[in-house]
């Protein structure tokens, strides 16, 4: 078999975009590295399974544990309505999350740049490249931004865009809209934009906040009724071990 083959089977274009949006690609994890690692995984897993029955062969073949197996390779597809698309999603609502947390420092700090009337202001560009150093989700975008800034003068509005569609929110959409008015304004015009959009910011920030606290809930509750089910199912097992026990005694006394 050619690499060329292996790479082929592995490579799953259609998934790309949703690897993206969960932060996955930024961290250098592809769709074909995924399933590479889930079915190595699952091979070595069976291996060691196999390789126990045979240095041991009066405990049984573990038929259990390679049914366990299938159904975890199962639920680890790619697959529309499977668990791991599911895992995508939340992921995506966490990185958004996060991505957004920069565009609301960001703005903070532009804000607080052009609050004083009387002190002489840096531009956007200048702002961007010190604020940099401090991003980590939003950084890509801001790289593209300060890549494009300088190279059309005429034309800084496909920079601010670029900002918007590499950050990928409706918050760094606004911003970016912001921020290129603030671009295009006098000193005196800015302090006036800026406190109108401050408010509109400042609900997003609110109801990102709530939509957190919300899925903290959630994910509590979750935890805790994992935690009580498995309470129940190991008391239950417990039972039927001693049950087993009993029968197996009642068994041998006869």
């Amino acid at each position: 078999m050619r690499k060329d083959d292996v790479v082929g089977f592995y490579q799953r274009e259609d998934m790309i975009k949703q690897f993206e949006e969960a932060g996955l690609l930024a961290a250098g994890f592809t769709p074909m590295k995924y399933r590479v690692t889930r079915d190595l995984g699952i091979f070595t897993f069976a291996m060691i399974l196999n390789i126990r029955y045979i240095l041991n062969v009066e405990q049984g073949y573990p038929v259990f544990g390679l049914v366990l197996l299938f159904l975890l390779y199962g639920a680890l597809q790619l697959r529309e309505s499977f668990p791991i698309k599911y895992l995508l999603l939340g992921m995506k609502v966490q990185y958004e999350r996060q991505k957004n947390a920069e565009i609301f420092i960001l703005q903070q700090l532009i804000s607080n740049e052009y609050a004083d009337k009387n002190t002489t202001k840096q531009n956007i560009y200048h702002m961007f490249m010190y604020m940099r150093r401090f991003l980590k989700y939003t950084r890509p975008a801001v790289d593209r931004f300060l890549e494009e800034y300088p190279h059309d003068p005429h034309n800084r509005e496909k920079a601010f865009n670029s900002f918007a569609r590499i950050v990928g929110t409706t918050e760094a959409q606004s911003l970016a809209e912001i921020l290129y008015q603030v671009d295009q304004s006098s000193p005196e015009e800015v302090h006036e934009i800026l406190t109108k959009r401050y408010e509109e910011l400042k609900k997003k920030r609110q109801e990102a906040y709530r939509g957190a606290m919300k899925d903290r809930g959630v994910v509590a509750y979750t935890l805790t009724f994992a935690g009580v089910m498995m309470v129940i199912i190991c008391g239950l097992f417990v039972y039927y071990l001693e049950y087993k026990d009993m029968m197996g005694a009642t068994y041998n006394m006869n």
